[in-house]
């Protein structure tokens, strides 16, 4: 009898990921998908074939935002049907139903930041039952932030990044090409502000519009919550009417800016000029690595960052995803030695 997995999709890069993981296990195990409505997270599912019922949305106000996510998990509790293992990213809601139905649990981690948010109590209750997942797969480079809360035999670790994952198997698609409003642009998405860990500092998207359209350079802006869409378009500023892979809005691209990490992250793993106006000091382990190896740039300055954009525009950059490759085997081999 096949085993029966379980995989919960909570966050927009989760799709991206879980796509060629499920490619590569559904022949050999029954697959359950859920959803939670979080920026463009249902549609990217659909996009990519990833069919799963969704439950309950994300909310900017903090309160609602916990009390969403705790009537999320008593309803996932109740509607899941059995599995055997479940696996999730960044993913209390999932280890917590395991522990509740004493089915085992994987959980890949890459953000050691959430557990330097002490002060932030629902966070740190997050971060805590996270830790109770049978496997946790980290990349190498938070391993250290990582051994402080677990110990040595319980941690799965690759070297590479979880962008390497998907990343890895990516071939552009020359007919996106059409469907861009620009030929030569940047990427920008914003911070993330509603998430508990990040500094609750003012966003610079508005100085960066303002000099990048003064240098007349055209921006595909990506948002990121309801609020983002209150930004107007322009001539020079764009936003998508339709969901496009983000790998080939990345790979067509000149520059990539973010307020987050993931699509950073992204565009350094496919050797594309990548910047981070990520609003905090503390970094995660794997961007601060990714900025140590210079394939990450980043800054609060908007004056800087546009600067630093100019001289790398017309950068040419050759896509290789050997390593990548390397990467994504290693992590299947993780994932599927834990499930036999």
């Amino acid at each position: 009898m096949q085993k029966e997995i379980w995989i919960d999709m909570i966050n927009p890069s989760h799709p991206l990921f879980f796509h060629p993981l499920v490619s590569e296990i559904k022949k050999d195990y029954n697959i359950t998908v859920t959803l939670r409505d979080r920026g463009e997270t249902v549609k990217l599912a659909k996009f990519l074939g990833l069919n799963g019922r969704v439950y309950g949305r994300d909310f900017e106000e903090p309160i609602k935002k916990i009390l969403s996510m705790i009537n999320r998990t008593i309803i996932l509790s109740c509607s899941v049907k059995h599995f055997d293992y479940s696996i999730s990213f960044e993913n209390p809601m999932s280890v917590f139903i395991s522990k509740l139905r004493n089915q085992k649990s994987i959980l890949l981690l890459d953000n050691d930041v959430k557990y330097k948010a002490d002060s932030i109590f629902f966070q740190s209750l997050e971060s805590k039952i996270k830790l109770f997942a049978d496997t946790i797969i980290i990349p190498q480079a938070c391993e250290e932030a990582f051994r402080r809360h677990r110990q040595k035999n319980e941690l799965k670790i690759y070297n590479g990044y979880k962008e390497d994952f998907y990343i890895a198997d990516y071939q552009p698609d020359e007919t996106v090409l059409k469907k861009l409003p620009f030929q030569d642009y940047i990427i920008i998405r914003g911070e993330a502000p509603n998430s508990f860990y990040v500094n609750k500092t003012s966003s610079i998207l508005p100085q960066l519009f303002h000099l990048f359209t003064k240098e007349n350079i055209n921006i595909l802006f990506l948002p990121r919550d309801k609020s983002d869409y209150s930004y107007p378009e322009t001539e020079k500023i764009s936003i998508l009417k339709e969901p496009i892979n983000g790998l080939d809005l990345i790979n067509f691209s000149n520059v990539v800016l973010t307020g987050s990490g993931t699509m950073a992250r992204e565009a350094a793993c496919m050797g594309k000029t990548a910047v981070s106006f990520y609003p905090s000091d503390e970094l995660l382990s794997v961007d601060a690595q990714l900025i140590k190896e210079g394939k990450i740039f980043h800054s609060r300055d908007p004056k800087e960052i546009v600067e630093y954009v100019l001289m790398n525009f017309n950068k040419k950059t050759t896509l290789k995803l050997e390593r990548s490759k390397k990467v994504k085997k290693e992590i299947l081999n993780i994932i599927k030695s834990c499930i036999e």
